[in-house]
């Protein structure tokens, strides 16, 4: 359970015992992601449920997406605000990473920021109820995808993740993707064209941080699960073809 206890700690603001959290997580820690990602949008998608029950499908998507970034603290998000500050313009691959580890954010960051949220509340309004799970659960995955496709920096020992992509590889991939195929298949083939996407984004989203920064950082596979979960609510969202 250690794995999946780590796992939890990494994606959410819930807390793990200390003496799991002391321990260096390994890359069977980020094949529970998409499983943490997929019990992360069950209980959103239930709140979202009730929320309809007693408000405007607007309103009731608004607090859904408020407890979705309050229960993940926010740290996907703001992966999203510093890669947009980062990752555009005519820069050093060293002035890159500056940025990402500067707390300030400007307007690029607080443009892409305003975005994503916008967007993720009017497609949870729009989508069905069950969007969120797929959405979570694919998120996660799509950020297990990078991983393995661009290493974490500091993959030499620094950096706090750095020991998540020491060693993982296709057979982690392999598990981890258990889950949201499954999720994904359920969904029907719009499911499964989601799953495709969610891969040809992270691996783009990667390929376009392996030629502007020396190596990945947790601010790319952040940017990434946020990305990947607005991209998933807003296609759960466009109706069924006739």
């Amino acid at each position: 359970m250690t794995p999946f206890l780590q796992a939890l700690s990494f994606l959410t603001v819930l807390r793990v015992p200390a003496s799991v959290v002391a321990k260096p997580p390994g890359p069977w820690t980020a094949v529970w992601f998409p499983v943490i990602g997929a019990l992360l949008g069950g209980g959103l998608a239930a709140l979202l449920a009730g929320l309809r029950l007693a408000f405007p499908p607007l309103v009731g998507a608004g607090l859904t997406v408020a407890l979705w970034i309050l229960a993940t603290g926010a740290i996907h998000l703001d992966g999203l605000i510093d890669c947009a500050d980062a990752l555009p313009g005519l820069r050093t691959p060293e002035e890159r990473m500056r940025i990402l580890k500067d707390p300030t954010v400007g307007a690029y960051g607080v443009a892409a920021g305003a975005c994503g949220v916008l967007l993720k509340v009017a497609a949870t309004a729009a989508a069905p109820v069950w969007a969120p799970v797929l959405a979570g659960t694919l998120g996660r995955w799509a950020c297990l995808v990078a991983m393995v496709a661009q290493p974490y920096h500091g993959r030499d020992g620094h950096g706090s993740g750095s020991t998540l992509t020491l060693g993982l590889g296709g057979r982690h991939l392999l598990a981890g993707s258990l889950v949201p195929a499954g999720i994904a298949l359920a969904a029907g083939w719009v499911g499964v064209a989601m799953l495709a996407a969610a891969a040809l984004a992270a691996l783009g989203f990667a390929r376009l941080a392996a030629h502007r920064l020396p190596a990945a950082t947790g601010d790319v596979y952040g940017a990434i699960i946020e990305t990947a979960e607005i991209a998933t609510l807003c296609l759960s969202s466009t109706p069924p073809l006739p």
